[in-house]
């Protein structure tokens, strides 16, 4: 039973007299107080407690972002827990864009990118994509939750295959779900997700232009690109792309095939840091960025 819950029924049942159930109480109802302080230190403006849920408000944009219970690492906690999430990145690779019509999100998560990219560009129209049905869930209720309707969210993966796989999950760490076992935790356990390509969907849904892909799918990038080839050639989008040489690692390929396969469509990959866009030719053992942009 929830701990306060417990105490409460203790209280009302007698077992608890009344001066002991107030002081035990404000064990719990103290760190209320504290919260005010690590607000002003964050991105975070406010945050609401309902019986409908616990969620966290952010500064400038009013993004509504649900604390997802026992997930550790969500979006929510992070930005209490550091005062920010990967919005510096984000903001420095949207001035490079120019009134963007279409975006596409893969491996959107809960919907923060998606839902950060709706309120920079209120007019473009959002795709995003996520395959783990439980992050889906949480991804279609903050998009309520925000009132969107540029956003169309998808309960599938890219990769570059149409079927079925199995993707490794872990309700404590959501963020790091992929089709490897990354976290090699015994909380991780197994779902079967459905995969299309982004050929396939784009011809699918029709869809006439892309201006900038999002892709951020645990080490299996690569894949999404091979899926997209002929995509990425007709629309030549920017692409925002993480590459960690850990994670690509597990799928046996080098973050460098990724650059190899933009080169055939002449693009140049950028490392992003927090102030800076930075050319590089390869990514290597002192590259320190994770992020990089296809140009």
């Amino acid at each position: 039973m929830n701990k306060l819950l417990k105490l409460k029924e203790d209280f009302l049942t007698g077992n608890t007299l009344k001066q002991n159930y107030i002081e035990q109480m404000y064990e719990f109802h103290k760190y209320l107080y504290e919260y005010p302080s690590l607000l002003k230190q964050s991105l975070a403006n406010s945050i609401t407690i309902s019986e409908n849920g616990v969620w966290v408000e952010m500064k400038n944009t009013g993004i509504k972002l649900i604390c997802i219970k026992d997930d550790r690492g969500n979006i929510a906690l992070s930005e209490l827990n550091f005062g920010e999430y990967e919005e510096r990145l984000w903001d420095k690779t949207f001035s490079l864009l120019k009134n963007p019509r279409t975006c596409l999100d893969i491996g959107g998560n809960i919907g923060y990118f998606s839902l950060y990219f709706s309120a920079k560009f209120p007019n473009c129209q959002i795709y995003t994509f996520e395959p783990i049905p439980k992050n889906f869930k949480h991804l279609k209720d903050n998009l309520k939750l925000n009132n969107t309707n540029n956003i169309s969210a998808h309960n599938i993966g890219l990769t570059n295959e149409c079927k079925q796989m199995e993707m490794f999950y872990n309700p404590e760490a959501s963020g790091s779900s992929s089709l490897k076992d990354l976290l090699e935790n015994k909380s991780t356990y197994k779902v079967i997700c459905e995969f299309n390509t982004l050929d396939n969907f784009v011809k699918e849904n029709q869809i006439e232009n892309i201006d900038f892909i999002k892709c951020d799918v645990e080490g299996a990038e690569k894949f999404v690109y091979e899926g997209g080839l002929k995509t990425i050639e007709k629309f030549h989008p920017t692409i925002y792309s993480e590459m960690l040489r850990k994670w690509s690692a597990k799928f046996s390929y080098h973050p460098n095939d990724i650059i190899k396969i933009m080169n055939q469509f002449n693009y140049e990959c950028f490392a992003i840091s927090a102030g800076t866009f930075n050319k590089i030719s390869e990514v290597t053992e002192d590259t320190i960025e994770t992020n990089f942009i296809f140009m």
